[in-house]
């Protein structure tokens, strides 16, 4: 799902003040909200993906410098993405 400008300002409002120091990778500063949601799925102890299961919805802050990807589940952040 492709995040709107609105629910972008929202993310990174929830964020600011929640994320201390840089990148953990190169302590940049530098960061970039990507456009999308991305989730996880639960799978077995075997690795096998299960259809249907419960996911974590979140969003991904990637840095500017070197790549890092930090993810943040958005349920936890208190944000609802629906407008």
């Amino acid at each position: 799902m492709a995040l709107t400008e609105r629910q972008k300002e929202t993310v990174l409002d929830s964020l600011r003040g929640r994320i201390k120091g840089g990148c953990p990778m190169c302590a940049s500063t530098e960061w970039t909200l990507h456009d999308e949601v991305v989730s996880t799925m639960t799978s077995s102890l075997g690795g096998d993906a299960a259809i249907g299961s419960r996911h974590i919805p979140m969003v991904q802050l990637v840095c500017n410098k070197c790549g890092f990807v930090g993810h943040h589940a958005i349920g936890l952040l208190g944000i609802s993405l629906n407008e």
